[in-house]
């Protein structure tokens, strides 16, 4: 299958399954916005390519500043489209959905068609919408704006996914038919991230890790690590090391620690790169996933690694952590309750023990992108 992948705001999100379809034989394009002068089509990885649209200026843009330009990449698009138009678009984020949307009125139809010939003959080329978290520019767009015109892509395309149950009752609320909607929850590396390799040095105290950095509410795991005796808290993520001295969050939750007490315990170490995760998540007790998480990403990546998460119990929290059998939910965020749990788990190893195991096989089972890309590829089949 030839499939069109449009991430106007980058192809990090996208990139682990390009790669899975192109591993199984469909042949993906990823179409995203130039940020680079000169930029051209690259391969990406097999049957993967990569193809940068000159839209703006050739530079990253932050916030509001990308959506003037969407209609300039939506008719660049169209135009690629009508010279080899691929077998199904899948649009990731509403801005490249809305990129999508303009692509289709500049080829003259209703719905996206891959070109004129086809236009002739009433080919329409079927859209799958994905939804996901809030691109950076959101926070400036006015919400009822937005909400209208995610209503609008629900409706108009042959179907869309989210990441979690959670953000499909938010569609089904905006009035995105709920038989149109499909739950596709992210994948993980499992070759990466796994129970056996390196670990992370560490004492001899209890480790608790908190991932993506000190504005995670990371100050609740702060405030808990009070109850909690012969315990360190590690905040890894968020600005790079050099900068934590002067970063505002890391500088409010250092002082939060020093006021309370256990700044001696807690450990920031900035940003982290990608390889160092898995042996530094290996290192800990226990993974707190404190925040709203709509991918889940942190606490599926600590599952693979076969360590226990505590994870707040909302988004894709509720669908990837088994409350009890992989890990634990905390419906109230409070430190003495976050306490209480963490305390009953660090006093257990067994417990401990079994439920990452139970999390790393859950994983393995249903979160491997080869499993994602074969679900991402059955919906294709069944919208084309």
């Amino acid at each position: 299958m030839k499939i069109s992948m449009i991430a106007v705001d980058g192809i990090d999100q996208v990139t682990p399954l390009a790669r899975e379809l192109g591993e199984q034989g469909h042949h993906v394009t990823i179409h995203t916005r130039s940020e680079k002068p000169g930029k051209r089509r690259t391969t990406l990885a097999a049957n993967v390519v990569v193809d940068p649209i000159p839209a703006g200026p050739e530079r990253p843009l932050d916030g509001a500043d990308l959506l003037p330009h969407l209609g300039a990449f939506g008719e660049a698009l169209a135009r690629r489209w009508a010279k080899t138009g691929p077998d199904v678009v899948h649009a990731h984020g509403w801005t490249s959905g809305l990129a999508a949307m303009t692509a289709s009125r500049s080829l003259g139809a209703d719905e996206i068609s891959a070109s004129p010939e086809q236009l002739a003959a009433g080919r329409r080329l079927p859209l799958l919408q994905t939804y996901g978290p809030p691109a950076p520019h959101a926070a400036r767009v006015d919400p009822a704006a937005k909400a209208r015109l995610e209503r609008a892509l629900g409706r108009s395309a042959a179907a869309s996914t989210v990441p979690c149950g959670d953000d499909r009752e938010d569609l089904v609320r905006l009035g995105v038919p709920r038989t149109r909607i499909a739950v596709l929850p992210t994948g993980v590396d499992t070759e990466e991230f796994t129970e056996r390799g390196p670990v992370a040095p560490r004492g001899e105290r209890h480790r608790l890790l908190v991932l993506t950095g000190p504005d995670s509410r990371a100050h609740l795991a702060v405030r808990a690590l009070t109850r909690l005796p012969g315990t360190e808290l590690v905040i890894a993520g968020g600005p790079h090391a050099a900068d934590l001295e002067t970063d505002p969050d890391a500088t409010e939750l250092r002082t939060l620690a020093k006021d309370l007490g256990v700044d001696d315990r807690v450990i920031m170490l900035g940003e982290l790169a990608r390889k160092q995760a898995p042996r530094l998540i290996r290192s800990a007790d226990l993974v707190l996933a404190l925040h709203h998480d709509p991918y889940g990403t942190i606490a599926l990546q600590a599952m693979a690694c076969g360590v226990p998460v505590i994870a707040h119990d909302s988004g894709a929290h509720r669908d990837t952590v088994v409350d009890g059998i992989t890990g634990v939910l905390v419906p109230d965020l409070q430190p003495g309750a976050l306490a209480r749990r963490v305390r009953d788990l660090l006093a257990n190893p067994v417990r401990r023990e079994a439920l990452g195991i139970a999390a790393a096989d859950r994983v393995a089972s249903r979160h491997s992108w080869d499993r994602i890309a074969r679900e991402t590829a059955s919906l294709y089949d069944k919208i084309a």
